[in-house]
């Protein structure tokens, strides 16, 4: 089939990929281009990266309801749109412009977690499986019809960022198992139950900062869930702020308040009192400082036993 593709960032590569293994990419729509962290230069996405590489024909619209690029795509003649994080929405006519009309890859099993952050999601709140859904693209956010979904077990210590991979690879090959569906004509759509929807909404900054009050299980679950971006945080006891990584809970029962150092586990971290139970700290940046190991912490005097994150003296 000829197929518009449409996004942007790495996570749409693996897909981008296995679509161009089996079908014919006639265009690829993708963010236009922006400058990269220091602002000196501009960084291409990933997704246009590719398209340059494979010589395929690149749109980067201010607006995807410009006139113009509806006409632009119309003349590519594309069997069906396939969608992945692209971060634009896509007005009607574009949806319904290929002859198939235009699917999306959602990181989530639909209805659950609808939005930005349904990865992200998964791991805050401790889910024990994630997937991705196959779906049809509508006006309403993530409500269309699921043509198919796949899911997977997530680890107790995975992060999102490890999360996030695996569901690339698994959203590619549900992706092509759809489209070999369309091709062949048999597809047989499912409508969302809008009563059993849930939403994943960005994260804000606000909801980065560690509340050390909650128990252990939700505050290791918000520690792996942000990380590695945009990464969990805290004050150390010198009012700097610590970007965590990675937590491991702790069996062993220790008495103190909330955020206070109670212990510290040889070659792995601090120990951190929570509001039930306590975690060890694995991995972390200090503000100004590398991502180092969490007895690190400890050896390079950013912490002590008895002092208090979140609470600087």
């Amino acid at each position: 089939m000829r197929v518009l593709f449409m996004g942007t960032p790495a996570y749409a590569v693996p897909a981008l990929e296995a679509v161009a293994a089996r079908h014919e990419i006639v265009g690829v729509v993708t963010r236009v281009d922006k400058p990269n962290r220091r602002g000196n230069k501009i960084a291409f996405s990933p997704v246009k990266e590719w398209a340059l590489a494979h010589e395929v024909p690149i749109f980067q619209p201010e607006s995807m309801k410009d006139p113009s690029l509806a006409e632009e795509l119309a003349a590519l003649s594309p069997d069906v749109g396939v969608v992945v994080a692209f971060g634009m929405m896509i007005p009607e006519n574009i949806i319904h412009l290929p002859k198939h009309k235009t699917i999306n890859i959602h990181g989530s099993l639909l209805p659950r977690y609808r939005g930005a952050a349904p990865m992200q999601y998964s791991v805050l709140n401790g889910d024990p499986e994630a997937g991705v859904s196959i779906m049809y693209i509508t006006p309403e956010l993530d409500a269309g019809d699921v043509i198919l979904s796949r899911s997977l077990a997530v680890g107790e210590d995975e992060t999102f960022g490890e999360l996030h991979d695996r569901l690339a690879a698994l959203g590619a090959a549900a992706l092509t198992e759809a489209l070999d569906l369309i091709d062949c004509g048999g597809v047989c759509a499912v409508p969302q139950n809008p009563a059993q929807a849930t939403f994943a909404p960005s994260i804000t900054k606000e909801e980065c900062v560690i509340d050390w009050s909650l128990p252990a299980g939700m505050v290791h679950n918000r520690i792996r869930g942000l990380s590695p971006a945009p990464c969990a945080n805290t004050q150390l006891p010198d009012g700097k702020r610590l970007l965590i990584y990675r937590s491991e809970r702790v069996s062993a029962i220790y008495s103190g308040v909330p955020g206070e150092v109670v212990d510290v586990i040889r070659k792995k971290g601090p120990v951190v009192m929570t509001g039930a139970g306590a975690l060890c700290i694995l991995s972390a940046k200090p503000e100004g400082k590398r991502e180092m190991p969490g007895f690190e912490l400890v050896n390079g005097h950013y912490l002590s036993v008895g002092e208090r994150l979140g609470a600087p003296e």
